[in-house]
């Protein structure tokens, strides 16, 4: 039998300590790391916002956020866009801050254009840009816009309201647009960042967004802000319940 120096041994052994160590060391560098992620996300989750002061529209969102927290309180049973629709308006009209916005103006929800969104969104969709009195500049501008929140769907929060803020600076520096398109284009999207935020931070809110929603949004958006949050929030209720039953 071969004689094995001692001090081989003894390297042998450091080697394959030192080696352990090594490997537990970076297995709790990378389990820390994975954890300090997991926190920063959501400590970021908590600090995001919604707001974008940059747009003067930015109300016609919080208020959508505002009244859809007061009516899923009640915890309402209505199956009908009727029934929902007389109870955004009960909502609304108890809104302060809703009736300063058209003051002795209110428009009904219109019960059939609701219907004919649920039925098929993206025809409703194209019809209202093309049929708008916007220009067609802004109308291009806001069916891309239109076109793209749906890509956005497996983005986070942050991503998408990045996305959307970088929108809605363009649509306000655009020298193009009149102040009919930017008051249509802004509402609506600000009532997209919002709703997407109650769906994606507020998850508990039990609230989905949809095409159905966003595209009621914009049609009451070509007439006022106050028809642009109740139609949105009477046809997303009803997709919600259609889509749940």
């Amino acid at each position: 039998m071969k004689n094995i120096s001692f001090p081989i041994v003894i390297l042998s052994l450091l080697i394959v300590s030192c080696s352990t160590d090594t490997i537990e060391s970076i297995n709790s560098v990378n389990t820390k790391t994975s954890s300090d992620k997991l926190q920063n996300s959501a400590r970021l989750a908590q600090d995001l916002t919604p707001e974008n002061p940059a747009n003067f529209y930015d109300y016609a969102g919080k208020l959508h956020n505002d009244i859809l927290d007061v009516y899923l309180a009640g915890n309402y049973q209505f199956s009908t866009i009727a029934q929902i629709s007389q109870q955004i308006e009960i909502i609304a009209v108890a809104n302060y801050d809703l009736t300063l916005l058209n003051p002795g103006t209110n428009l009904p929800i219109d019960l059939n254009i609701i219907q004919e969104i649920i039925n098929n969104p993206q025809v409703k969709l194209d019809q209202t840009i093309v049929n708008s009195a916007m220009t067609s500049a802004a109308k291009d501008s806001l069916a891309s816009f239109m076109s793209n929140v749906i890509l956005w769907e497996n983005q986070s929060y942050q991503e998408i309201y990045e996305s959307i803020i970088s929108y809605e600076l363009a649509v306000i520096a655009n020298p193009v647009f009149n102040n009919e398109d930017k008051r249509i284009i802004l509402t609506t999207s600000s009532i997209v960042r919002y709703s997407i935020y109650y769906e994606i931070i507020e998850k508990d809110k039990d609230w989905d967004t949809s095409t159905g929603h966003r595209v009621a949004g914009l049609s009451g958006a070509i007439d006022n802000s106050p028809l642009a949050i109740k139609r949105s929030l009477v046809t997303g209720i009803m997709i919600h319940n259609l889509i749940t039953e």
